[in-house]
């Protein structure tokens, strides 16, 4: 049988994994929610210029906070990405329904590491409560120990 300093040792090693876990899980959800809102902005921007009959005037973000003023003339196609650097030309309406279904994968994702996120910080709160537990009763060890040797 495992001594109460070998299960607080095993205890605290798993609450060190799982917080690590944690970590990069909250790491991955944050990059993925950015590449969520850029998904939102591109089938907004789609659904806009789908309803405008005629040119459109707009600021096109080239990084750093900067814009450039552009015109479009047409929107009868999207360039969209496969990933890997290749895009590929789609009709604009087959382009705009490729990229919400890359938005819904993203979100399914997304809440499936948030679902995994929660059953980590509630096996850790076990695990701290464990430690929490073990602490007390090897301190009430060593106190009970020290005071039999002063006897």
């Amino acid at each position: 049988m495992a001594s109460d300093q070998e299960n607080l040792a095993k205890a605290v090693s798993e609450l060190q994994i799982l917080e690590r876990a944690m970590s990069e899980l909250q790491s991955r959800i944050a990059t993925l929610q950015a590449v969520l809102g850029e998904y939102d902005g591109a089938i907004s921007l789609l659904e806009e210029l789908q309803k405008q009959k005629s040119e459109v005037k707009m600021l096109v973000p080239i990084g750093g906070g900067n814009f450039l003023q552009a015109e479009i003339k047409e929107v009868e196609a999207v360039q969209v990405s496969l990933g890997a650097g290749i895009v590929m030309k789609q009709p604009i309406q087959e382009g705009y329904e490729l990229i919400k279904k890359r938005r819904e994968q993203i979100s399914r994702i997304i809440e499936q590491y948030q679902n995994t996120l929660i059953q980590y910080a509630q096996r850790a709160e076990e695990l701290r409560r464990l430690v929490e537990a073990l602490s007390a009763r090897i301190r009430a060890q060593m106190q009970q120990k020290q005071e039999a040797e002063k006897r």
